[in-house]
């Protein structure tokens, strides 16, 4: 009898260790397509606004990040409508990573209007760092997909984008759209090709 609950403990633990390895497979597998569109979009997005800013001093140029938003979500819906035609289970993990990050463009969307209603200066003191918030909350995003993963290189370019949040707070204007365009390379679109590439090794 005492064999037998023996066994059974250990079976149970090689059923979470197998649903755990599951899990970062599907997010291996999941993962790293959507990272490199949403990175590709910021950058371009990004490089795009400092340019203009910079030529025309007018920060009015900003308006394409919500435009870039909306063709990312469009994007993003025909590729999870692609997913879903193709048969793909979705794993516990997979869902909990893929809701961290709908939660994070919820939130960066939410900075960047109320980012807009305090450059009233009649109304507050102090305006909120727009870029500043929105890269911290993309490092938040990033170290759940990295816990997720086990991938402690990815935790390396997390920790470098403080430099990046920093060089934002210290130089507001143009500077901001390229240092979030810097922040999506290190942190969608160089993991997002190191994802795809363990996930086509581990095929």
């Amino acid at each position: 009898m005492e064999n037998n609950k023996g066994m059974t403990a250990e079976r149970s633990l090689e059923i979470i260790r197998e649903a755990i390895e599951q899990g970062k497979r599907d997010v291996a597998r999941n993962a790293g397509t959507p990272m490199i569109m949403w990175g590709a979009l910021t950058a371009a997005t990004g490089c795009a606004v400092f340019t203009l800013w910079t030529l025309t001093a007018s920060p009015t140029w900003n308006a394409l990040w919500f435009a870039m938003c909306a063709v990312g979500w469009i994007v993003y819906a025909a590729m999870r409508r692609k997913e879903r035609t193709a048969g793909k289970p979705d794993s516990y993990v997979w869902r909990l990573v893929r809701w961290v990050w709908t939660v994070f463009g919820m939130l960066a969307a939410a900075a960047a209007f109320i980012g807009m209603l305090t450059y009233d200066a009649s109304v507050y003191g102090s305006r909120l760092p727009i870029t500043v918030t929105i890269i911290l909350l993309l490092m938040q995003a990033s170290a759940v997909t990295a816990y997720a993963l086990k991938d402690k290189a990815y935790g390396v370019f997390i920790g470098g984008n403080i430099i990046l949040a920093n060089f934002a707070l210290m130089y507001p204007g143009p500077y901001e759209a390229l240092c979030l365009a810097l922040s999506a390379v290190t942190l969608l679109i160089l993991p997002g090709i190191i994802i795809n590439r363990q996930a086509k090794n581990a095929e």
